[in-house]
Order: structure tokens, then sequence, then C-alpha cells
């Protein structure tokens, strides 16, 4: 069967990176809507993979071929990271922006991209998945992007921090002092305290450096190497932005989409916050597609599967979730 979209392989230099990217266009010669899809915050390949972990997703690849059929050009592109495919060119430039920051810088360079690439089209919407989500809420505020419309995929509605302490205070109420995440147990006074000490930018405390079950986080985040350092930077730096105030400031049109069975950090109901704190500003250009038994992926999954086995579903991205942002797109007044 002929495929209905064709795909451009590209690299994108951006903040001293060679990020390997793709813009995927409907066969026919006419583009309706424009769109860059914002990755999250792991180390993704331009397909939306993750190289070296069980998740082979690829739902920025699935989103982009099926909107392509629905007559939308989409640019995606992969996160620096081992496997990725992409590449540092400038270790200087690099150093310019913190990690978390320097995810909104590439992003604006990415539609400024897109628009070079594709001049013609009804408009220009920024699709932002789980923390792309937070970089894409941000950028559609500034003017000088000229952001059309903005979609909401998977994103979290708490600050960063708060995603943990939520869920490790929700799991404590059910399993008691020591919380199982499957991969790890751990005793969750500390695990809640360690969070709470890094948004304050305070050291871990005796009782967390001699818990054996936090062994692993004293390690990554509470040694003074440059690589904690900069992690802990980063998660700050995250944890600074509240998504439900910002998404209320986006000017543009906004449309959440989030899966019921997800359970990554980002929960089912950070859809609803979010949508609820736009609404309540602009309830005219507010939209919520919600999906029962859809996980952070858009993966269908059956209640009860455990988040690993969950997250590493590879079947195709849930056409439904095109379909809901194509028809939206189209929708919206000129």
């Amino acid at each position: 069967m002929e495929q209905s979209y064709r795909e451009e392989h590209l690299v994108l230099e951006i903040e001293g990176y060679r990020l390997p990217a793709a813009l995927t266009l409907p066969q026919g010669p006419k583009v309706k809507w424009r769109i860059v899809l914002l990755p999250g915050s792991m180390s993704n390949d331009v397909d939306g993979n993750y190289p070296g972990t069980p998740m082979k997703p690829h739902m920025y690849s699935d989103l982009a071929q099926q909107l392509a059929g629905r007559g939308h050009a989409v640019l995606r592109y992969a996160k620096y990271g081992a496997g990725t495919g992409a590449e540092i060119v400038d270790e200087k430039r690099v150093m310019t922006h913190r990690i978390f920051p320097r995810q909104r810088y590439i992003a604006e360079a990415a539609v400024r991209k897109l628009r070079e690439m594709v001049p013609l089209a009804k408009g220009l919407a920024v699709a932002g998945h789980s923390e792309g989500s937070v970089h894409g809420m941000m950028l559609a505020q500034q003017s000088e992007m000229g952001v059309d419309a903005f979609v909401s995929l998977s994103g979290p509605a708490l600050r960063y921090m708060d995603l943990f302490i939520h869920k490790a205070q929700e799991m404590a109420k059910e399993q008691g002092e020591i919380i199982d995440f499957g991969a790890f147990k751990v005793n969750a006074t500390n695990y809640i305290h360690a969070f709470e000490l890094m948004r304050a930018g305070k050291p871990f405390t005796e009782d967390i450096k001699a818990d054996p079950t936090m062994e692993f986080f004293v390690k990554s985040w509470d040694s003074d190497t440059p690589q904690a350092h900069e992690w802990q930077q980063y998660m700050r730096d995250y944890d600074a932005v509240d998504p439900c105030i910002e998404i209320a400031k986006v000017p543009c049109p906004v449309l959440v989409i989030q899966g019921g069975m997800d359970e990554s950090g980002v929960h089912a109901d950070n859809g609803k916050r979010l949508y609820q704190a736009r609404h309540t500003v602009h309830p005219e250009t507010t939209q919520l597609a919600f999906f029962p038994d859809l996980q952070h992926f858009y993966k269908r999954v059956l209640p009860g599967i455990p988040l690993q086995e969950a997250m590493a579903v590879d079947a195709e991205t849930d056409r439904q979730v095109s379909e809901v942002m194509s028809g939206w797109l189209d929708g919206l007044r000129e």
C-alpha cells in the first residue's frame, strides 16, 4: 500500500549539538499545519526510542507519520545521549545554558527551522511530550515565536519534585513505610525528604546517607562530582516551573491530551489539572482529550500491568491521538 506521507532526514546544528531530525510531510503539495514535536526528559533517538532501555515506543515517528497522513508537516528530533545519534560539536556552546533551559533554546531553533523549511501553512503548532510540554508552554508565550496552537502530550501539571513526592505519598498510604516501585524499593520518608532537600539546595541528612535503600540516590545526586551538581541544578531548574501557572499564560489555543493509564511520574489526573488551570482563564480556547486505557506513550494497556511492562509496550501509538490533534487543529479559526 502506498504511504500517505514522505519523510526527509536531516541534521539540526543547535546549541553546540548535531541532532538527527526528520521532517514528515503529506504526499500532496498542500500542508495544513506545521507541527514541531518537542521530546521529553530522557535521551531519545529521532523516532522517540530510548537506547539502552527497554523502552522503544517510537511515539514521535508514529505521530509524525500519522499526522502527515492527515495533511500536516511534522518536525521531530533526537536528544543528546548514548545511542541516540546526537553529537556534541561545540562543547563551549553546549555549556552556554544549563541542561533544562538548553532544551527550550533547542526547541526555539527547531520552530524557526520548520518555518523556514515549510513556509506556507495554515499555522504553526508546538506539541510537547512530557517535559517537552513544559518547554512548549513556555515557548508558546513568546510572541516573537509566532506559535498559533499548543498541544500538551502527557505533560506534568505538578512541579518536578512534587511529581515524585506526590507519587511516594500515595504509595505509602497503600504500602507503608517501604514502597515498591518495581525496579527498586525505598524508604518513603527518606525518599520524600531527599526531594525536599534538593528543592532547597541542601545536602542529604545523615539518616538518608545511612539508609541502604537510598544508596543509589545518594551516589547519583549527593556526591561532589560535576555530574551530580549538574543534575541537581537540572532538577531545581525544572522544579522552578509550575506548569499550571504557565499553561494559563499561553495566549494561543491549547489542547491537553492525557492517558488514563499513565503512571510514568506524570499521572492520569495531570491532564485534568492542566485543563482546569487554563480553562479557568481561557475557556473558549482550551480543550481536553482523555483516553482512559492509554499509557504515557499512548499505547493501550490493561489495568494492573506493572509500570515497567507498561512503559515497554512497543505497539503502534494509538491513532486516536493523532486523529484528535488533527481534528482540533483543522477546527481552529485562521
